[in-house]
C-alpha cells in the first residue's frame, strides 16, 4: 500500500530501479495498468516522494505500488517460484547511462536466476549495452536494451519503446510492453521488437539525433519569423498551431508543444512576460556539454564512423555546443565585432505577400524536417547492415507514431506504405531506393532556398536550415568539385583517383596516380 521496505510483500510483478522522473513515471504508468510494482532507489527521499505521488494519483491503486531502498528486499518481494525460465523476474532500470548502470548490474546479477530479464530503459551507447548483454548471458540472464521515448510525461502516460533483445525475451515481454506503451488513435501499441543486441538503444539514439535536428530547425525558424520577419510570438504560436492541425507538419509533436509553449506568459522564475517566457529564457543548451545527455554526441559519432551524410543532425549538435557557454560566446562576439541578425526587407510586405511567404516558410520547414528524418533513417539502415540487426524502417515509423518527441503524423503516413514494401535486410539509401521520397523532398527545394536566402541576407543564425539546404544541393549534384580535392589528395598523399566515366560503383579506391612532385617540396 505505497509502503517502503515492507518484508511482507511477496507479489510484485515488475521491479523498477530508479525513482526519479522517468522511473517514477513508469512506476505509476505500469501500476495504472494493473501491474504490481516494486520501485527501488538508494535515495529514501526519492522513494517516499514516489509513494506519496502514488497515494495522491486517482488513476493509481496505491496497493499495487511498493517502495524499496534495498535491492535484496526488492528481489525477495517477487512471488516464490519466480526466478526461472518459466517465471522470470522482470527488472526495469531507469537511470543515467554509463557507470551507474555497471554498478547496478554488478549488484543485481548475484541476486538473479537463469531466465530473469533486466530491461535497461535509459539512454545508452549501444556497444555498452552489448557488453552488458554478454556479461548477463554468462549467468543466463536476459539483458534488454530498450529506448524509452517521449520524456517524463510519456513515461507517465505511455511512451514509445524500442526493445533490442532476443526473440525469446521479446515473446515474454510483449504483453507487458504492449499494455504500457503509447497507443495510436487506432489502438496500436507503439512498441515492437527492433532486433537483437544493441539495436533498441541504437534506434532510440538516432531518434534523439533526429529530434535534435528538428529542435534546431524549429528554433531557427522561430527566430527568423520573430526577428527577421517581425511576427510576434503570439502570431508565431498561431502559425505553428495551423501547421500542427493540417498540412505536411500535421501532428508534429515539437510544432505542437511549440505553439503551446509560446503562449506561456509566466513560468518558473518568470512572473510576467508580455511577449512570452521564451524571451526571458537564456539562449544556452547545456545537456550535451554537462554529459547529462549523450545521444546527440553518440549520433554525431555514428555519422562519422558509419560514413553516412547527416549534416542537419551534426549542425544541430554543433549549435547546441556553441550555445552552451553564453559568457564565452559574448566575449567571442566582442572580439569578432560582426553584424548581429537584422530585420528582413520581407517584413515590410503587405498581407497578401506575407501570407504567401509564410506558406513558403512552412514548406521549407517541412523539407528540412523531412530531410532530417531521411538522414537519421539512413544511419539506422547502415548500422543495421553493418551489425546484421535486420531493423525494419517500417517498424521504426510505427513506434514513432505516438509517445515520442519526433512524432509527425503526416510524415509517418507518407513514409509507412513506402517502407512496408522493403524487407529489413535489403540495402537501402532512401533517396536512391525510393523515388517517391526523393520527389517529395525535391518539391521543397525552392522554399528551402528562399528561407535560407533570407537567413543569409539578414545574418541570422540557421545552421540546421543551411545544412538541410546544402545536403539537398550536394546529393543532387551530378558533378561535385571534389575532383580538385582528389587531385590534391593524390598530390601530397598518393591516394589515387578514378578517371571520369571509369569509376566503379561503390566506394572503391581509384586506380590512377600522378607523380606531381619529383623532388621534395612543391
Amino acid at each position: 500500500m505505497a509502503d517502503i521496505d515492507n518484508d511482507q510483500v511477496n507479489d510484485i510483478e515488475i521491479g523498477i530501479v530508479g525513482s526519479g522522473s522517468m522511473g517514477g513515471g513508469m512506476t505509476l504508468l505500469f501500476s495504472q495498468h494493473g501491474s504490481r510494482i516494486g520501485s527501488y532507489d538508494y535515495d529514501k527521499e526519492a522513494v517516499q516522494k514516489l509513494m506519496d505521488e502514488a497515494k495522491q494519483d486517482e488513476n493509481v491503486d496505491e496497493k499495487l505500488v511498493h517502495g524499496f531502498t534495498s535491492l535484496q528486499k526488492l528481489i525477495k518481494a517477487f512471488p516464490k517460484g519466480s526466478g526461472d525460465e518459466q517465471n522470470p523476474r522482470i527488472i526495469v532500470l531507469s537511470m543515467p547511462h554509463g557507470k551507474p548502470v555497471d554498478g547496478i548490474q554488478n549488484d543485481l546479477l548475484p541476486l538473479l536466476e537463469k531466465g530473469d530479464i533486466v530491461i535497461d530503459g535509459g539512454n545508452e551507447w549501444w556497444e555498452e549495452t552489448e557488453r552488458r548483454q554478454a556479461k548477463a548471458r554468462e549467468q543466463g540472464v536476459e539483458w534488454v536494451g530498450m529506448g524509452v521515448s517521449g520524456g517524463y510525461q510519456s513515461a507517465r502516460h505511455g511512451p514509445s519503446m524500442s526493445p533490442g533483445c532476443t526473440k525469446e525475451a521479446w515473446k515474454y515481454l510483449k504483453p507487458y510492453l504492449e499494455k504500457w506503451a503509447a497507443k495510436t488513435p487506432e489502438g496500436e501499441p507503439c512498441v515492437m521488437h527492433i532486433g537483437p543486441g544493441g539495436s533498441g538503444h541504437y534506434v532510440k539514439m538516432i531518434h534523439n539525433g533526429i529530434e535534435h535536428a528538428h529542435l534546431s530547425i524549429l528554433c531557427e525558424v522561430r527566430s527568423l519569423l520573430h526577428q527577421q520577419l517581425g511576427l510576434s510570438n503570439n502570431e508565431i504560436s498561431d502559425l505553428f498551431e495551423s501547421w500542427w492541425k493540417s498540412g505536411p507538419l500535421r501532428g508534429n509533436f515539437l510544432v505542437g508543444i511549440g505553439f503551446k509553449g509560446l503562449r506561456f506568459k509566466e513560468g518558473g522564475g518568470i512572473e510576467h512576460a508580455e511577449d512570452g517566457i521564451v524571451e526571458k529564457i537564456e539562449d544556452k543548451v547545456t545537456q550535451d556539454v554537462d554529459l547529462s545527455e549523450g545521444t546527440g554526441t553518440w549520433s554525431t559519432k555514428e555519422i562519422a564512423e558509419r560514413h553516412v551524410a547527416a549534416p542537419a543532425i551534426a549542425a544541430a549538435h554543433q549549435l547546441r555546443i556553441i550555445s552552451s557557454d553564453k559568457f564565452e560566446r559574448l566575449k567571442v562576439a566582442d572580439n569578432l565585432g560582426l553584424p548581429q541578425p537584422s530585420q528582413a526587407k520581407e517584413a515590410k510586405f503587405d498581407k497578401g505577400e506575407k501570407d504567401k511567404l509564410l506558406e513558403t516558410v512552412q514548406t521549407a520547414v517541412y523539407g528540412a524536417i523531412l530531410g532530417a528524418f531521411i538522414q537519421g533513417l539512413d544511419i539506422i539502415t547502415k548500422a543495421s547492415q553493418d551489425q546484421k540487426w535486420n531493423i525494419s524502417l517500417a517498424t521504426c515509423i510505427k513506434i514513432w507514431r505516438q509517445g515520442c518527441i519526433i512524432q509527425s503524423d503526416a510524415i509517418a503516413e507518407f513514409f509507412l506504405p513506402l517502407f512496408q514494401k522493403f524487407p529489413p535486410s535489403e540495402p537501402m539509401n532512401l533517396l536512391k531506393s525510393i523515388p517517391e521520397i526523393a520527389r517529395e523532398l525535391a518539391k521543397t527545394y525552392d522554399a528551402q532556398k528562399k528561407l535560407y536566402t533570407i537567413a543569409i541576407e539578414t545574418d541570422a543564425v540557421a545552421p540546421a536550415l543551411g545544412a538541410s539546404m546544402e545536403y539537398l544541393k550536394a546529393v543532387n549534384c551530378r558533378d561535385l568539385d571534389t575532383n580538385f580535392m582528389e587531385l590534391e589528395l593524390d598530390y601530397f598523399g598518393h591516394h589515387n583517383y578514378d578517371i571520369k566515366g571509369q569509376a566503379e560503383k561503390g566506394h572503391e579506391k581509384g586506380k590512377y596516380h600522378t607523380e606531381f612532385a619529383k623532388m621534395p617540396g612543391v
